[in-house]
Parts: structure tokens; C-alpha cells; sequence
């Protein structure tokens, strides 16, 4: 079995929206190529935000089947908590950018905990934390 690496949430919302990098790393998955987890944190979001109508929620299900899904525990919370603080968005907090920074903050203290790679589109500014990210 490969080596287990984690998705932001940037990787499925792409990837129904027809992203050509993101279907190639699920095809991957798929094949058993890859090995993927996303965090409790990014399956709540991308439930609550980009599973607009019933074809979705059966695509989305059917997908996540074969992603393994880790939970969000207190060291991991105080962990992105400390991340989220540190780099902040400059906007209100009703604001979506801070939604997406503090499950983006989830996700690096994810991959910092377990020493996962994090696929994303985001690369530098995981690697500003210390995560290895990979692109796709």
C-alpha cells in the first residue's frame, strides 16, 4: 500500500468541478496508486459548502468511500489554533477567507502531526509551515 498523504480541501472541490490535475490524483487513488486521508475538518466543509444537490452528495459519497478520514483531536485543534492565529487573514471573521484559513490551519497541523505529505495548490504556503506539500 503507497505511502498515506493528505488532501486540502482545494483537491475535490476541483475535482467536481472537472479539474484535470485533481481527477488524475483521484484516478491514482482509484488504481491504488495513492493512498489519501482529509481531515474531519475538510469532510464537514466540503458537506456544508460544495454538496449543493443530491448527484453531488452520491458523487462525494461514492469518493470518499476510498479516503481514509482522520478526526480532529484537542493536540490537533491547539496545534491549528496556534497556525490559524499566527496567519491570519486581514478580513472579518465573517468573512469566508477565515473559514478557509482555519481549516487550511487544520490541515497543516495534520500533516505536521503525522508527517503526511498534503496535496494542494497552496504549496508555499504549506512549505511556509514546514508541511512537505506536493502539487497536483
Amino acid at each position: 500500500m503507497p505511502e498515506l498523504a493528505l488532501l486540502d480541501e482545494s483537491v475535490l472541490v476541483q475535482y467536481m468541478a472537472g479539474d484535470d490535475g485533481a481527477r488524475m490524483l483521484i484516478d491514482k487513488l482509484l488504481a491504488g496508486e495513492v493512498s489519501l486521508a482529509l481531515t474531519a475538518s475538510t469532510a464537514l466543509h466540503l458537506w456544508s459548502h460544495h454538496v449543493p444537490d443530491r448527484k453531488a452528495e452520491i458523487h462525494m459519497s461514492a469518493m470518499i468511500r476510498f479516503i481514509e478520514q482522520i478526526p480532529l483531536t484537542g493536540d490537533l485543534a491547539k496545534i491549528a489554533g496556534s497556525i490559524q492565529a499566527r496567519n491570519r487573514p486581514d478580513v472579518s471573521d465573517e468573512h469566508e477567507e477565515i473559514r478557509l484559513a482555519e481549516l487550511k490551519a487544520v490541515n497543516a497541523a495534520t500533516a505536521l502531526e503525522t508527517g503526511m505529505p498534503i496535496y494542494s495548490r497552496d504549496v508555499d504556503w504549506y512549505e511556509g509551515l514546514g508541511c512537505q506539500a506536493l502539487s497536483y
